[in-house]
């Protein structure tokens, strides 16, 4: 199992934008010492409250310059809101300045706001990423290519570089409806999850997922990875305790502000929704907070009933955790919990 951390590069209350990314890099700095095997990114838009990563690719890039070892993933790229050709250069560029280090993740978001600041109709996001998709596709695996599409035409393109990984980096998609959860099985590309999905829904879709796969004719098994808040503690109580500030700082903020923008009222009513849970039923599904032995078992649990491969560990949800909480809890997890799973 990879164990990877996500980062929101976040604003923290009171913090500067200068802050956040010396902040970050400096965990992401600690991640590669300490033997984390990879970071993910998040993309983020018009949300100086929030984060300053609005640009994954440009900081992939100086992550990999940084770094020696890590893998550097995107959770996610946004798809729609880009030219996919432009993608396909600068993800490829940072796939040979990582020497192949480099996870391609994609996604559309659940947000109207960041389509809202780009004149894009978030109506429209399905169809743009799938044929974003297509495009990157074709530019990765054809020497030269054409395409006519409802938003994309070229004529006998050829981009360059080619990927440093062939035929391409891996490709992991964010996904939650069932259509979509068919659609990457048939595509055979490996799949994101979040924790706020309940298990038992989460191995139906899943289980559509696996079928579409094997229909297709793909072969091997796909990867799944798991976004979801993680801290690790000596014991249960500060593991409990010591990021309870912080996480709810997060589920109030999506529910005041993420909920006005989500894509759907049922996605507004779940975050809505959360902000009135109590901590301790937060605790039972959607985070993973513990002593070692417990995130052991939980890593475990998650992967015999959903076939988890990577864990996408939020590693500071909320944002507002100090320093050296973040990085004693990075190194419990390196120290005491990968062992088990190698």
């Amino acid at each position: 199992m990879q164990f990877g951390m996500f980062t929101e590069f976040n604003i923290r209350r009171g913090g500067t934008e200068s802050e956040a990314f010396d902040q970050t890099f400096e965990l992401v700095d600690v991640a590669e010492q300490l033997g984390l095997d990879a970071v993910w990114l998040a993309e983020h838009h018009f949300s100086p409250e929030r984060s300053v990563l609005a640009s994954p690719i440009v900081i992939a890039s100086a992550i990999a310059a940084r770094t020696q070892r890590l893998r550097i993933g995107l959770a996610v790229q946004v798809l729609p809101l880009t030219n996919p050709l432009r993608v396909a250069e600068e993800a490829a560029t940072v796939d040979h300045i990582s020497k192949g280090r480099f996870d391609f993740g994609i996604g559309r978001s659940g947000l109207t706001r960041y389509y809202q600041g780009y004149n894009i109709p978030y109506e429209e996001s399905r169809s743009r990423f799938a044929e974003a998709l297509e495009i990157i596709t074709k530019a990765w695996t054809q020497t030269r290519f054409s395409h006519r599409g409802d938003y994309f035409s070229f004529d006998d393109v050829t981009v360059v570089p080619r990927p440093y990984q062939q035929p391409y980096p891996p490709m992991h998609v964010a996904v939650s409806s069932p259509e979509t959860f068919e659609a990457m099985g048939r595509l055979g590309h490996s799949l994101f999850i979040n924790a706020n999905t309940p298990v038992p829904t989460l191995q139906e879709r899943l289980g559509l997922y696996h079928q579409a796969w094997k229909e297709a004719g793909h072969r091997g098994t796909p990867d799944i990875g798991l976004r979801i808040p993680a801290y690790v503690a000596e014991t249960a109580e500060r593991a409990r305790s010591e990021p309870e500030a912080s996480t709810m700082y997060a589920i109030q903020y999506g529910a005041e502000t993420l909920s006005a923008s989500a894509a759907t009222p049922e996605a507004a009513a779940r975050m809505m929704q959360l902000a009135g849970v109590p901590y301790d039923e937060v605790l039972k599904q959607r985070v993973m907070y513990g002593p070692p032995e417990a995130i052991v078992e939980r890593c475990q649990a998650l992967r015999e009933t959903l076939g988890v491969t990577c864990m996408v560990l939020e590693m500071n949800y909320g944002g507002q955790l100090p320093m050296e909480r973040v990085i004693h809890s990075i190194r419990l997890l390196t120290d005491k919990v990968m062992p088990a799973f190698k």
